[in-house]
């Protein structure tokens, strides 16, 4: 089995433990959390070492970045609306720029999310409590959000394979219009 298909399973593992450690209390949530976290993790090492195989470019790396901060700061991981939105945007955009990999790039930005996430809540807290708000960061999601982290992923790979195909039917037919005009 290669490594992005290893990815993709504990990250879809990931989104399982996640879902389960929202709608379990007391220390069972605890652990699950914990090991959805070790599992999210594993899945970034696993989807981001396919990824570095497959592109060194850098613009590509650096528009997974991007997408994913943007998509960071603006994505609550506890509303469906906003996650299928932003996930279906971040997946076509990385599409655009990934091309023949779309689909393993749209889930290195899903798998990117979680520490993006984190770091956002932090200095979120850290931004309130410097300008005399409360620096408090949210530790008991709603039960909805159970199926969030799955929405994400479906929109970002629904999009970028989407996206993949729409460029890819046109790819051909602009090369065909291309040689037929240089041959006449």
């Amino acid at each position: 089995m290669n490594l992005e298909k290893m990815g993709t399973i504990v990250l879809l593992v990931a989104t399982m433990l996640v879902a389960i450690s929202i709608l379990v209390d007391g220390t069972a949530s605890r652990l699950f959390n914990g090991a959805a976290g070790l599992a999210w993790f594993s899945a970034i090492g696993l989807l981001g070492t396919a990824a570095w195989r497959a592109s060194r470019r850098w613009n590509l790396w650096l528009a997974a970045v991007v997408l994913t901060g943007l998509v960071a700061f603006v994505v609550t991981p506890s509303d469906f609306m906003p996650a299928m939105i932003g996930f279906g945007l971040a997946g076509t955009a990385i599409a655009i720029v990934a091309r023949d990999n779309a689909v393993l790039w749209s889930k290195l930005v899903v798998g990117l999310y979680l520490p993006f996430h984190i770091g956002t809540a932090v200095a979120r807290a850290i931004y309130r409590g410097a300008t005399g708000g409360e620096a408090t960061l949210r530790t008991d999601p709603p039960p909805t959000a159970a199926l969030v982290p799955f929405v994400m992923l479906v929109a970002a790979v629904a999009c970028a394979t989407a996206a993949k195909a729409y460029l890819d039917r046109r790819r051909p037919a602009r090369f065909e219009t291309n040689r037929v005009l240089h041959n006449s």
